[in-house]
């Protein structure tokens, strides 16, 4: 009987790793990372009950050190898909399809070497807008993700029982790891990756090297003694428990404390405003009343001391102390107040180059470079995409006369560069700026 359920549920783990494979696999479906997870723990759940029933039979615990395996397996396969292979955690596979200034680009903004300095970030960020799942898939999941380690090596290779070669091994795993990110544009170089990913591998390999609990550990994947103690084992699941229990708790304050602050952030968008213009007539000069790092906005006459913003029926403000000021709590734009029904005429401060390309592949542009930046500045304007046609400008602050060349990448979502466009810009004695494409 024994060895009948055994073989069914073989088969039923079997069936759990084929739909994994299939759904992971298909273009038309994302098996997310719960998914994943469900599935291959459903492989090892029964993979295990069928080994344990087939040692029982056997008299022989060579079924479960062969499960031993497959678990290690399965573990490497499912962080190899979330490190190199998911899209869903921004990873786009081994891709080695990218020119030279890609790769600089890369390597000048995609490695942190400063130990600690990513973590410090996303524990400010613990008070911040930063959604709850980015910060704990960062820190929490970086620390537990090689967690498995610190129970597999032990219990496979003997070498691995020395804690040094096992700190030197997962070292080397990690780093390596690291490097084929880097290398193949699939994710960042971070030190703090590895300061996490080996501290939580080697939490992991010191609890196991508790005696009780590697006693516990050994019998539950090895059968070794072929029998527990329930006091030993009562006083360790209440100890897991316990952890869980607190890191949940935790994890649910920290959510609740998020939403708090969501929401009054969100307070501070959402409100009504009426715009009161209390001037008769508007003849004269224009007059200006705001202006950005881009634009001046304008006034159709002198009025700026008549025309008011009233938020949610109550406070009356003059508009040009809302947004050269802004008393009130609320976060004021020229955008919101222009829905609002404000009437004004807005003017470019600097000449601009306007791109707009009909093709799907654009996501943004960049600039490469200007071979003498102390004539001009470069700000960006905003990028655009509306179906297929990807829209964005530059704009050109004169400083002094002179000439300069500038080059612009276009880009896709993966940062490949797909085109280069070479402009001259010329700045005269009033700095008034002229430019021509170079072909």
């Amino acid at each position: 009987m024994k060895k009948i359920v055994a073989i069914i549920f073989y088969l039923i783990s079997l069936c759990s790793m084929s739909f994994y494979l299939i759904f992971d696999n298909m273009p038309s479906y994302n098996l997310t990372t719960s998914g994943r997870l469900i599935l291959l723990g459903g492989t090892c759940i029964f993979l295990y009950l069928a080994g344990y029933l087939l040692s029982k039979y056997l008299k022989d615990n060579k079924p479960m050190k062969i499960n031993l395996w497959i678990f290690f397996i399965l573990y490497l396969i499912l962080f190899l898909t979330l490190t190199l292979f998911d899209p869903m955690w921004n990873r786009s596979g081994i891709n080695f399809n990218y020119d030279v200034d890609t790769f600089n680009y890369y390597i000048n903004n995609c490695i942190n070497l400063i130990p600690f300095a990513t973590i410090i970030e996303y524990v400010k960020a613990f008070n911040s807008l930063l959604p709850p799942g980015t910060v704990i898939a960062n820190l929490l999941g970086n620390f537990i993700c090689l967690m498995p380690l610190g129970l597999f090596l032990p219990l496979l290779f003997k070498s691995q029982n020395n804690w040094k070669k096992f700190l030197l091994t997962v070292f080397i795993f990690v780093l390596g790891i690291e490097l084929v990110q880097l290398l193949t544009l699939t994710g960042h170089f971070d030190i703090d990756d590895i300061i996490l990913n080996v501290s939580g591998a080697c939490a992991m390999y010191f609890l196991i090297k508790n005696k009780e609990m590697n006693k516990l550990i050994r019998n539950i994947f090895l059968l070794e003694d072929n029998k527990n103690n329930m006091k030993i084992l009562t006083k360790i699941l209440i100890i897991l428990l316990s952890l869980i229990a607190v890191v949940i708790s935790l994890i649910m304050v920290y959510r609740k404390s998020f939403d708090d602050r969501l929401n009054r952030h969100l307070s501070n968008y959402n409100y009504e405003i009426t715009i009161i213009d209390e001037n008769e007539k508007c003849t004269g000069e224009l007059e200006k009343f705001y202006e950005d790092n881009l634009y001046n906005y304008y006034f159709s006459c002198i009025k700026s001391d008549k025309v008011y913003a009233q938020i949610n029926g109550q406070e009356k403000y003059l508009v040009k102390d809302l947004l050269n000021e802004n008393p009130t709590q609320y976060y004021i734009s020229i955008d919101k107040l222009e829905e609002s029904g404000l009437k004004f005429i807005k003017e470019d401060k600097y000449v601009h180059i306007d791109y707009s390309i009909k093709n799907s592949k654009y996501k943004k542009n960049r600039l490469k470079g200007i071979d003498n930046d102390d004539i001009l500045e470069i700000i960006s304007g905003a990028d655009y995409i509306d179906g297929d046609k990807f829209s964005s400008s530059i704009y050109i602050v004169p400083k002094k006369e002179g000439t300069a060349e500038i080059e612009i990448e276009f880009m896709n979502d993966i940062d490949e560069v797909i085109e280069t466009k070479k402009y001259s810009i010329t700045i005269d004695e009033n700095l008034k700026v002229k430019y021509d494409e170079i072909k």
